[in-house]
C-alpha cells in the first residue's frame, strides 16, 4: 500500500478533484470532524455551492496514546519512512477489524443531527464529506443517523481517500483507492504549511 503526503497546496488540488466528481447538486453538505471539515471548507468556496447549507459533525475514534504529548515528539522525530511503515501497520491491523464490526450494533449509536430539523425537505440531497474513508464505521454512523432522520433523502459520501476496499460502506466518490493520505493536519506531518 502507498502512502501519499498531501501538502495545503497538495489537498486544495485534491478537494478540486474531488469536486469534480460530484454528478448532483446537494441541498445540505455535511462534514465529520476533523478531516471532514478541511474538505467542507474547500467545498464551500465554490461558487456552485453558495446556496447549500453546510453542517459539521463530530465522532472521532478514540486515540489516547497518540495524542499525548510524547507519541507527538516521536513522531517529529521519525523519518516518513519509518512513519509510513507505521501508517502501513496500523492500516493491516485496521483492515482485520472490518469483519468484526457490528452494522447492527453501530446502527444504534446516536450521534447529535440537531442542524437537521432546519431543512424541511423530506427528499432533499446529502453530501457527507471526510478526509478518508478506512473501516468505514464513522462515515456508516453518520450516514445511518441522516437516513433515520431523512428516509426518502438521496444521501452520497465523498473522501479523498478510500484507503482500505472492503470498508462497510463505499464512498460514492473519493480520488484515491487503496491509499494512505498524510494530510497537513494529520499528526506524522512534518510540513511547515500545517493547518
Amino acid at each position: 500500500m502507498e502512502v501519499k503526503t498531501l501538502n495545503q497546496e497538495d489537498f486544495s488540488v485534491k478537494c478540486a478533484e474531488l469536486i469534480s466528481k460530484l454528478d448532483f447538486k446537494p441541498d445540505l453538505i455535511v462534514g465529520i470532524l476533523n478531516g471532514g471539515g478541511y474538505v467542507m471548507d474547500k467545498i464551500k468556496n465554490q461558487n456552485q455551492f453558495k446556496k447549500v447549507s453546510f453542517e459539521l459533525v463530530t465522532l472521532q475514534r478514540k486515540q489516547k496514546f497518540k495524542s499525548t504529548p510524547m507519541f507527538k515528539n516521536i513522531l517529529k522525530l521519525l523519518p516518513y519512512s519509518v512513519l509510513n511503515k507505521l501508517r502501513i501497520y496500523e492500516s493491516e491491523k485496521a483492515k482485520k477489524t472490518i469483519k468484526k464490526i457490528d452494522v447492527h450494533q453501530i446502527s444504534n449509536f446516536k450521534i447529535d443531527v440537531s442542524f437537521l430539523s432546519a431543512i424541511k425537505k423530506p427528499d432533499a440531497t446529502i453530501l457527507i464529506v471526510d478526509d478518508a474513508i478506512d473501516t468505514g464505521k464513522t462515515m456508516y454512523i453518520v450516514k445511518t443517523n441522516l437516513r433515520t432522520q431523512f428516509p426518502k433523502a438521496q444521501i452520497k459520501t465523498a473522501v479523498i481517500s478510500w484507503t482500505i476496499e472492503t470498508s462497510i460502506i463505499k464512498p460514492d466518490y473519493f480520488v484515491f483507492k487503496n491509499s494512505l493520505v498524510r494530510f497537513p493536519w494529520s499528526k506524522d506531518y512534518k510540513g511547515k504549511d500545517k493547518f
